[in-house]
Protein backbone atom coordinates (compact mmCIF):
# COMPACT_ATOMS: atom_id res chain seq x y z
CA UNK A 1 0.00 0.00 0.00
CA UNK A 2 3.14 2.37 0.88
CA UNK A 3 5.07 1.58 -2.16
CA UNK A 4 1.76 2.20 -4.50
CA UNK A 5 1.33 5.69 -2.54
CA UNK A 6 5.03 6.63 -3.54
CA UNK A 7 4.63 5.66 -6.97
CA UNK A 8 0.86 7.73 -7.20
CA UNK A 9 3.02 11.03 -5.56
CA UNK A 10 5.63 10.56 -8.11
CA UNK A 11 3.48 9.99 -10.88
CA UNK A 12 1.55 13.06 -9.39
CA UNK A 13 4.85 15.18 -9.38
CA UNK A 14 6.10 14.54 -12.56
CA UNK A 15 2.57 15.73 -14.15
CA UNK A 16 3.18 19.04 -12.82
CA UNK A 17 6.16 19.31 -13.78
CA UNK A 18 6.45 17.94 -17.12
CA UNK A 19 2.87 17.30 -18.13
CA UNK A 20 1.74 20.75 -18.43
CA UNK A 21 4.51 21.71 -20.90
CA UNK A 22 4.74 18.78 -22.60
CA UNK A 23 6.38 20.70 -25.91
CA UNK A 24 4.92 20.91 -29.64
CA UNK A 25 2.06 17.92 -28.96
CA UNK A 26 -0.99 17.77 -31.94
CA UNK A 27 -3.96 16.19 -31.45
CA UNK A 28 -5.58 13.46 -33.03
CA UNK A 29 -7.45 16.50 -35.55
CA UNK A 30 -4.04 17.40 -35.82
CA UNK A 31 -4.36 20.96 -33.62
CA UNK A 32 -1.93 22.42 -31.80
CA UNK A 33 -2.35 22.00 -28.03
CA UNK A 34 -0.65 23.42 -25.38
CA UNK A 35 3.36 24.39 -24.77
CA UNK A 36 5.16 24.96 -27.98
CA UNK A 37 7.86 26.57 -28.84
CA UNK A 38 10.39 27.15 -31.63
CA UNK A 39 14.21 26.33 -31.98
CA UNK A 40 16.19 28.02 -34.95
CA UNK A 41 18.67 25.12 -36.87
CA UNK A 42 21.67 26.60 -33.88
CA UNK A 43 18.67 25.35 -31.11
CA UNK A 44 18.04 28.72 -30.20
CA UNK A 45 14.66 29.82 -28.55
CA UNK A 46 12.65 31.36 -31.58
CA UNK A 47 9.23 31.71 -29.66
CA UNK A 48 7.45 30.08 -26.96
CA UNK A 49 3.77 30.23 -26.23
CA UNK A 50 0.12 28.26 -25.68
CA UNK A 51 -2.50 26.60 -27.95
CA UNK A 52 -5.88 25.71 -27.65
CA UNK A 53 -7.28 23.96 -30.86
CA UNK A 54 -4.49 25.15 -32.84
CA UNK A 55 -5.01 28.94 -32.33
CA UNK A 56 -2.48 30.92 -29.83
CA UNK A 57 -4.01 32.05 -26.53
CA UNK A 58 -2.58 33.68 -23.75
CA UNK A 59 1.25 35.17 -23.83
CA UNK A 60 3.55 34.58 -26.56
CA UNK A 61 7.62 35.30 -26.19
CA UNK A 62 9.77 36.04 -29.25
CA UNK A 63 13.40 36.21 -28.65
CA UNK A 64 16.76 37.62 -30.57
CA UNK A 65 19.79 34.77 -31.43
CA UNK A 66 21.46 35.76 -28.15
CA UNK A 67 18.54 34.87 -26.06
CA UNK A 68 17.53 38.19 -25.24
CA UNK A 69 13.60 38.75 -25.62
CA UNK A 70 12.40 40.60 -28.46
CA UNK A 71 8.81 40.64 -28.37
CA UNK A 72 5.82 39.83 -25.52
CA UNK A 73 2.28 38.97 -27.57
CA UNK A 74 -0.51 39.21 -25.02
CA UNK A 75 -3.53 37.17 -27.38
CA UNK A 76 -6.97 36.80 -26.80
CA UNK A 77 -10.44 36.96 -28.86
CA UNK A 78 -9.40 33.31 -30.50
CA UNK A 79 -6.30 34.65 -32.02
CA UNK A 80 -8.13 37.95 -33.41
CA UNK A 81 -6.46 40.33 -31.10
CA UNK A 82 -3.23 40.74 -30.13
CA UNK A 83 -1.54 43.37 -27.54
CA UNK A 84 2.29 43.65 -28.37
CA UNK A 85 5.50 45.38 -26.99
CA UNK A 86 8.83 45.02 -28.91
CA UNK A 87 12.10 45.62 -27.33
CA UNK A 88 15.40 46.41 -29.03
CA UNK A 89 18.25 44.02 -28.68
CA UNK A 90 20.08 45.92 -25.08
CA UNK A 91 16.22 45.92 -23.67
CA UNK A 92 14.65 49.22 -24.03
CA UNK A 93 11.15 49.21 -25.40
CA UNK A 94 10.82 49.90 -29.33
CA UNK A 95 7.18 49.48 -29.97
CA UNK A 96 3.74 49.05 -28.06
CA UNK A 97 0.81 48.80 -30.05
CA UNK A 98 -2.20 46.07 -31.01
CA UNK A 99 -2.97 43.81 -33.57
CA UNK A 100 -6.34 42.74 -35.09
CA UNK A 101 -6.25 39.80 -37.44
CA UNK A 102 -2.79 39.68 -38.07
CA UNK A 103 -2.73 43.58 -38.72
CA UNK A 104 -1.45 46.67 -36.79
CA UNK A 105 -4.69 48.12 -35.22
CA UNK A 106 -5.64 51.60 -33.03
CA UNK A 107 -2.17 53.40 -31.97
CA UNK A 108 1.23 52.65 -31.73
CA UNK A 109 4.04 54.00 -29.86
CA UNK A 110 7.50 53.97 -30.77
CA UNK A 111 10.19 54.80 -28.45
CA UNK A 112 14.46 55.62 -28.53
CA UNK A 113 16.81 53.21 -28.25
CA UNK A 114 19.39 55.49 -26.30
CA UNK A 115 16.56 56.82 -23.94
CA UNK A 116 13.96 55.20 -24.07
CA UNK A 117 11.63 58.36 -24.75
CA UNK A 118 8.74 58.71 -26.81
CA UNK A 119 9.48 59.20 -30.27
CA UNK A 120 6.64 58.75 -32.38
CA UNK A 121 2.46 57.95 -32.32
CA UNK A 122 0.69 56.60 -35.00
CA UNK A 123 -2.95 55.66 -36.19
CA UNK A 124 -3.22 52.26 -37.59
CA UNK A 125 -6.02 50.60 -39.50
CA UNK A 126 -6.13 47.16 -41.01
CA UNK A 127 -2.31 46.84 -41.30
CA UNK A 128 -2.38 50.77 -42.67
CA UNK A 129 -1.28 53.83 -41.33
CA UNK A 130 -4.55 55.60 -40.93
CA UNK A 131 -5.35 59.14 -38.81
CA UNK A 132 -3.30 61.41 -37.05
CA UNK A 133 0.67 60.47 -36.46
CA UNK A 134 2.64 62.38 -34.30
CA UNK A 135 6.35 62.74 -33.78
CA UNK A 136 7.96 64.35 -30.67
CA UNK A 137 11.07 65.83 -29.82
CA UNK A 138 13.81 64.46 -27.52
CA UNK A 139 13.66 66.66 -24.98
CA UNK A 140 9.66 66.02 -24.92
CA UNK A 141 6.57 68.03 -26.43
CA UNK A 142 5.31 68.28 -29.89
CA UNK A 143 7.45 68.08 -32.85
CA UNK A 144 5.61 67.20 -36.01
CA UNK A 145 1.77 65.88 -36.81
CA UNK A 146 0.48 64.57 -39.34
CA UNK A 147 -2.77 62.68 -41.41
CA UNK A 148 -3.11 59.52 -43.50
CA UNK A 149 -5.12 58.08 -44.67
CA UNK A 150 -5.10 54.13 -46.26
CA UNK A 151 -1.17 54.61 -45.56
CA UNK A 152 -0.76 57.64 -47.72
CA UNK A 153 -0.39 61.16 -46.25
CA UNK A 154 -3.87 63.00 -46.45
CA UNK A 155 -5.00 65.97 -44.35
CA UNK A 156 -3.33 68.59 -41.98
CA UNK A 157 -0.10 68.87 -41.76
CA UNK A 158 2.13 71.50 -38.66
CA UNK A 159 4.97 71.35 -37.46
CA UNK A 160 6.09 73.22 -34.20
CA UNK A 161 9.30 74.92 -32.19
CA UNK A 162 10.77 73.40 -29.01
CA UNK A 163 8.63 75.45 -27.22
CA UNK A 164 5.49 74.57 -28.43
CA UNK A 165 4.93 77.73 -30.90
CA UNK A 166 3.55 76.66 -34.59
CA UNK A 167 6.72 76.44 -37.35
CA UNK A 168 4.79 75.11 -39.99
CA UNK A 169 1.36 74.63 -41.30
CA UNK A 170 0.41 73.28 -44.52
CA UNK A 171 -1.53 70.24 -46.12
CA UNK A 172 -1.28 67.12 -47.78
CA UNK A 173 -3.93 65.54 -50.20
CA UNK A 174 -3.47 62.15 -51.85
CA UNK A 175 0.22 62.39 -50.51
CA UNK A 176 1.06 65.54 -52.78
CA UNK A 177 1.19 68.93 -50.61
CA UNK A 178 -1.90 71.08 -51.38
CA UNK A 179 -3.32 74.23 -50.82
CA UNK A 180 -2.11 77.03 -48.17
CA UNK A 181 1.64 76.70 -46.78
CA UNK A 182 2.76 79.14 -44.59
CA UNK A 183 6.10 78.86 -42.27
CA UNK A 184 6.52 81.20 -38.75
CA UNK A 185 9.33 82.67 -37.20
CA UNK A 186 9.65 81.18 -33.48
CA UNK A 187 8.04 85.14 -33.03
CA UNK A 188 4.99 84.51 -34.15
CA UNK A 189 5.49 86.93 -37.12
CA UNK A 190 4.55 85.44 -40.97
CA UNK A 191 7.46 83.49 -42.44
CA UNK A 192 6.59 82.43 -45.70
CA UNK A 193 2.88 82.14 -47.39
CA UNK A 194 2.50 80.23 -50.90
CA UNK A 195 0.53 77.98 -51.85
CA UNK A 196 1.01 74.26 -53.23
CA UNK A 197 -0.66 72.53 -56.66
CA UNK A 198 -0.11 68.58 -56.86
CA UNK A 199 3.35 68.99 -54.96
CA UNK A 200 4.72 71.56 -56.71
CA UNK A 201 4.36 75.63 -55.34
CA UNK A 202 2.36 77.58 -57.64
CA UNK A 203 1.16 81.05 -57.82
CA UNK A 204 2.99 83.68 -55.74
CA UNK A 205 5.27 83.18 -52.85
CA UNK A 206 5.91 86.24 -50.00
CA UNK A 207 8.95 86.18 -47.78
CA UNK A 208 8.85 88.79 -44.98
CA UNK A 209 11.98 89.62 -42.55
CA UNK A 210 11.30 89.07 -38.91
CA UNK A 211 9.56 92.52 -38.59
CA UNK A 212 7.02 91.04 -40.94
CA UNK A 213 8.11 93.18 -44.01
CA UNK A 214 8.09 91.46 -47.59
CA UNK A 215 11.86 90.72 -48.10
CA UNK A 216 10.56 89.26 -51.72
CA UNK A 217 7.96 87.46 -53.46
CA UNK A 218 8.50 84.61 -56.28
CA UNK A 219 5.86 83.51 -58.86
CA UNK A 220 5.77 80.15 -59.73
CA UNK A 221 3.69 78.20 -61.97
CA UNK A 222 3.26 73.77 -61.32
CA UNK A 223 6.97 73.92 -59.23
CA UNK A 224 8.57 76.42 -62.21
CA UNK A 225 9.48 79.22 -60.44
CA UNK A 226 9.15 82.40 -62.99
CA UNK A 227 10.43 85.36 -61.97
CA UNK A 228 11.68 86.85 -58.49
CA UNK A 229 10.08 90.28 -57.51
CA UNK A 230 12.35 92.29 -55.29
CA UNK A 231 10.79 94.12 -52.44
CA UNK A 232 8.83 97.50 -52.91
CA UNK A 233 7.47 95.79 -56.21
Amino acid sequence: MFRISIITLLTFFSCILYGQDTVNIKDSRGLRQGYWRKLDSAGRMVYEGRFRDGVPTGSFRYYYPNGKLKTVSSISDKGRRATTVSYFPGGRKMAEGNYLDEKKDSTWQFFSESDGTLVSTESYQAGMISGLSKIFFPEGGLSELVYYKHGIKDGLWEQYFLDGKLKLRGAFREGEKQGAFTVFYNSGRLFISGQYSQGHQDGTWTYYDEKGVVSKKEIYEKGKLLKTVPPGK
